[in-house]
């Protein structure tokens, strides 16, 4: 598994996201061959999230004074989210320390190789990567895990991108065909207002806590994605129709799904993609 210390070295323009289908198309659910597979971990550690919010200006003048209060704002949220992010770095540590020793990148391997075994037509293959250049179809799973600016959130995210050989003007080329990004995330039951102590309760007795919920989190990975490789068009067309009820969970709103052999207290909303959001006892 290869180990990248920045996400977005990997991550398409968000434009070019909303282009992408999220879910397969018929013509390509089978192919000639089978699909190799590469698991890529984002960071060896746990990374934060932070969330600075709206910059908000009064001001709506056009022109040079317009261009100045754009750059202004625009400077003021870039030192807004360093310090953001300077302070949740300095947070992190104690459970970042006990996190150590812990192989999230052996439950990352395990995770995919089992989701993917699941759909019979899939013909996932875990084999060397130099055959991805030949195969009709490859696919990269990229997992990131992390925490919520207010460290009451312990999340693990799995990017799936399918690629495949499009003949064009004589020539073969890789192409994206699909994306779905899949969110597990474990919230603490009794939080704090104070992010240091949401660490503590996550870090406490060498990271129990948070060790149960990222195994829990991947958990819930391996049974979605095969939820989300099942899905057709039209399923994704009846999740977002206009009157289905939906559901806040994890901070998120959207419509609720569900799903067989579900967690306990487990909330499934679609919201871009699946996000499974599980509270956990402290």
């Amino acid at each position: 598994m290869r180990i990248l210390g920045l996400l977005l070295a990997l991550a398409l323009p968000a434009a070019a996201h909303a282009d992408i289908a999220n879910v397969i198309a018929e013509s390509d659910r089978i192919v000639q061959g089978a699909r190799p597979v590469e698991v890529i971990l984002a960071s060896p550690e746990i990374q934060v999230s932070t969330d600075v919010g709206r910059v908000a200006s009064s001001a709506n003048g056009g022109g040079l004074l317009g261009a100045l209060i754009i750059s202004s704002m625009d400077d003021k949220r870039k030192v807004l989210e360093q310090t953001a992010r300077s302070k949740a770095e300095a947070t992190v540590g104690p459970l970042r320390a006990a996190l150590r020793g812990f192989d999230v990148e052996a439950l990352a391997r395990a995770t995919t190789r089992t989701a993917l075994t699941k759909p019979g037509w899939f013909q996932a293959s875990f084999g060397s990567l130099p055959a991805t250049a030949n195969a009709r179809q490859s696919v990269t799973v990229i997992y990131r895990y992390e925490t919520s600016p207010d460290f009451t959130q312990i999340r693990v995210l799995a990017d799936i991108r399918l690629n495949a050989l499009r003949s064009s003007s004589g020539t073969s080329q890789r192409a994206l065909i699909y994306r779905q990004t899949i969110s597990s995330i474990a919230v603490l039951r009794q939080p704090s207002f104070e992010p240091s102590e949401n660490v503590e309760k996550w870090s406490a007795e060498d990271g129990k806590l948070a060790k149960a919920a990222l195994t829990g989190a991947f958990a819930r990975v391996e049974e979605l994605i095969p939820f989300a490789l099942e899905l057709k068009s039209a399923d994704v067309k009846e999740i977002t129709a206009k009157g289905r009820p939906k559901v806040f969970g994890g901070g998120f709103y959207g419509p609720a799904l569900e799903r067989a052999g579900a967690t306990a207290g487990e909330t499934l909303l679609w919201k871009d993609g699946l996000v499974s959001v599980t509270q956990v006892a402290n």
